[in-house]
């Protein structure tokens, strides 16, 4: 009884020093990355390696330890278990077999990997050196990954810089630019961005400078809600921080799904689950939001009459450009998974947004006054009004004439009044209309008929005999054609709404 008692004690304490003596995972992964998986040489013959994670830091260390075919063998079976690791056993196999000289299994490796996952880099390590020079196929796969720019990612490069610049001129340049022209800065520097992320890509160059890599997704989600909010503001409808808010709430929620992406690539490991980043990247998420914004802004452009006409001419023009941009993103995610789908199919995609990047480039920056309202066929002419024959003096002779029309015919209560009807009234061009609205009111040409419909409202609202009518019906009256831009255009001018200028002057009229 007492020796097998000893013999049991005796096995008990043979378990419980074997399980003291195994590595774990973390003290694994430490001698690893701490060059020391020498001194773990005899715990690794006697480790118990139960995770695909294990098993390959193991193999790394004893390859390391010269146990060359130990490593082979644990690399080979990761790749049978397919997880997330073997294309990892694919690639350390290949590096081995290149320093046996067994140049065809390493190449043949090499080329079963899923493309995107090789780069240039990888293939510079120093097992590859010998086989550079041995192998013409290995030589031809690491010359394929080589980081380079043609002719085509050259322009586009160009058209990014370009936008870039005019993006951050328009965000933090001159103060008078407008807000409209800061949410159009928020458009164009995505644009520019999301255009370097893929450039990066096609040139390779992503191995030396990732740290965009993961941002397109969500910049991609602020292009639709800041076209919207700069369309808004060009055609002067007011909106709230809340509303604000409320369209970038999309946005703000792939961002931080995608954050610990995004410092990944600045060197810092957070440990967040990677369906977190796919769900800020959806394919889903992305095409529902840019369709759901192309919509809205299409509804925007059509229905906004009480504007210039030429404003309505460059919103109709960028309502046009979503539409063709949402094609081609909505065409990539569905072609994408289809057997015959070309990669290089992103230039179309590219290049609708770098034609916008142009487009804006031109019309912003080369036409300064392209976002104050000035006509579009004025903004398209390098010589506006240096062609003019108004002299000083028949500019105020019409200016005169004008204003006559307004005050005592009262033509802006024609509510479709337009440039050229207003033109043929003073038998003159809408061109010299235009140019004596612009130098002598600073203002285009809707501006100027909604402040006479606004003085004009203002004077109906304390006049008894229309104490019944109700404001839209003096607006109307006025000839506004829109409860929200009859609102807009009043409160502006006034600084309260007109609900409550009438109750403010009836009130004084009360009091006397």
């Amino acid at each position: 009884m007492k020796n097998k008692f000893a013999i049991l004690l005796y096995v008990i304490v043979g378990f419980a020093q074997s399980l003291s003596s195994q590595l774990s995972d973390a003290q694994l992964q430490a001698a690893l990355a701490g060059q020391q998986c020498s001194l773990i040489a005899r715990e690794l013959d006697t480790m118990t390696l139960t995770t695909e994670n294990m098993k390959f830091n193991a193999a790394i260390c004893f390859y390391r330890n010269g146990r060359v075919d130990r490593a082979l063998d644990i690399f080979r079976d990761i790749q049978k278990m397919n997880g997330e690791r073997w294309k990892g056993a694919a690639f350390w196999e290949a590096k081995i077999n290149a320093t046996l000289h067994q140049d065809s299994n390493a190449v043949a490796e090499l080329q079963s990997l899923p493309k995107g996952f090789l780069n240039y880099r990888m293939l510079t390590q120093p097992e590859f050196d010998e086989i550079t020079l041995r192998s013409n196929s290995f030589a031809q796969l690491k010359q394929s990954l080589k980081p380079g720019i043609n002719i085509w990612t050259g322009a586009l490069t160009i058209i990014a810089v370009i936008g870039l610049l005019l993006g951050l001129i328009f965000l933090f340049g001159r103060s008078n630019f407008s807000t409209g022209e800061k949410w159009m800065s928020v458009v164009v520097l995505s644009i520019s961005i999301i255009l370097f992320s893929y450039l990066t890509m096609w040139t390779k160059y992503v191995i030396y400078f990732p740290y965009i890599r993961n941002t397109w997704p969500f910049l991609t989600l602020l292009i639709g809600p800041s076209m919207y909010f700069y369309i808004k503001a060009t055609f002067k409808e007011e909106y709230t921080t809340n509303s604000v808010l409320y369209h970038f709430i999309i946005p703000a929620v792939s961002f931080l799904c995608l954050l610990p992406a995004v410092v990944y690539d600045f060197g810092i490991n957070i440990s967040v689950h990677n369906d977190l980043s796919q769900l800020g990247s959806s394919s889903t998420l992305l095409t529902g939001q840019i369709v759901f914004y192309t919509i809205r802004i299409h509804f925007m452009t059509q229905n906004e009459w009480q504007v210039d006409a030429n404003i309505k001419t460059w919103t109709r023009i960028l309502s046009w450009g979503m539409k063709i941009y949402t094609l081609a993103f909505v065409s990539y995610f569905i072609l994408v998974s289809a057997s015959f789908f070309n990669p290089q199919w992103d230039y179309a995609i590219s290049m609708v947004m770098a034609l916008g990047i142009l487009v804006i480039a031109y019309m912003g920056l080369i036409q300064k006054r392209v976002f104050s309202s000035e006509p579009i066929e004025a903004i398209l002419s390098m010589q506006k009004y240096q062609s003019s024959s108004l002299t000083k003096a028949a500019s105020e002779t019409i200016k005169r004439r004008l204003e006559r029309l307004l005050l005592e015919e009262e033509v802006f209560k024609e509510n479709e009044l337009r440039l050229d009807d207003l033109a043929s009234y003073l038998d003159i061009t809408r061109h010299q209309l235009s140019q004596v609205i612009n130098e002598h009111y600073k203002v285009n040409f809707f501006e100027l008929l909604n402040r006479y419909r606004v003085q004009y409202v203002k004077k109906v609202l304390v006049d008894p005999a229309y104490s019944q009518y109700t404001i839209i019906q003096i607006a109307y009256e006025a000839g506004f054609n829109n409860k929200a831009s009859f609102n807009t255009y009043f409160k502006r001018e006034m600084g309260m709404t007109p609900s409550a200028y009438r109750m403010k002057e009836n009130s004084l009229v009360s009091g006397k």
